[in-house]
């Protein structure tokens, strides 16, 4: 029977190499043998094991007879269809809120989402600045599918998550971060006029936005 101490090494383990991955110090591609990783963690290869198979599970690993395992490489088209993809999921869920009962909570969520971009935009690009930028920017597409109260967008949704949350992490740059906060000051004022048609259309310009910048950053010197 599996101990708690493994269970409890094997969490450890995911989240240290998830956040390894998503924030690229694990680079695509990067091979993961048990034998590296024992090494660094100074662990079994049981939670290691584990921890790998939840982050195959993610899309963040791939693992194959010929190559073992290594973080997850994607093409420019795969890049493409999940932006497209994550784009209709978010322009739905826009449009959801619209219908729900709860639009004046959700409006008060969004402004203080949009109120602490601006706060932290107010010193860049200081290093103080970029980090709280960055702390941030992703928040407003969580009240989007919080008041969509839809659980099966939700799950479409997470499924995508850990590599859109790397996809984020190449595309979040400090040089995007003016315009993407205008991109949500937008959606979010197309919100306040209650035009959710607008503010979907809105929803897909900005991961357009998105993905190219993605894509122009992957095709940089030495990615």
């Amino acid at each position: 029977m599996k101990g708690e101490n493994d269970t409890t090494l094997s969490e450890k383990l995911y989240h240290e190499l998830y956040k390894d991955i998503t924030e690229q110090r694990l680079v695509s591609g990067q091979k993961l043998t048990l034998n590296m990783l024992k090494e660094r963690f100074n662990v079994s290869h049981t939670p290691i094991r584990e921890a790998l198979s939840r982050l195959v599970s993610d899309g963040l690993v791939t693992h194959s007879a010929n190559r073992g395992m290594t973080v997850a490489e994607f093409s420019p088209s795969e890049v493409k269809e999940m932006f497209q993809f994550t784009a209709e999921l978010e322009a739905m869920a826009v449009r959801l809120c619209g219908s729900s009962f709860a639009i004046a909570p959700m409006e008060a969520e969004l402004e203080e989402v949009i109120s602490k971009e601006k706060a932290a935009l107010k010193d860049f690009p200081s290093p103080e600045s970029i980090d709280a930028f960055d702390s941030v920017a992703g928040d407003i597409h969580n009240v989007f599918y919080k008041y969509a109260d839809n659980r099966f967008l939700s799950e479409a949704a997470n499924r995508l998550g850990a590599r859109m949350e790397l996809m984020s992490n190449i595309y979040s740059t400090q040089d995007n971060f003016p315009q993407i906060h205008e991109n949500h000051l937008r959606i979010y004022e197309a919100i306040r006029q209650r035009d959710f048609d607008k503010a979907s259309d809105l929803v897909r310009a900005h991961l357009q936005f998105s993905l190219i910048r993605t894509l122009e950053h992957l095709k940089s010197p030495g990615l």
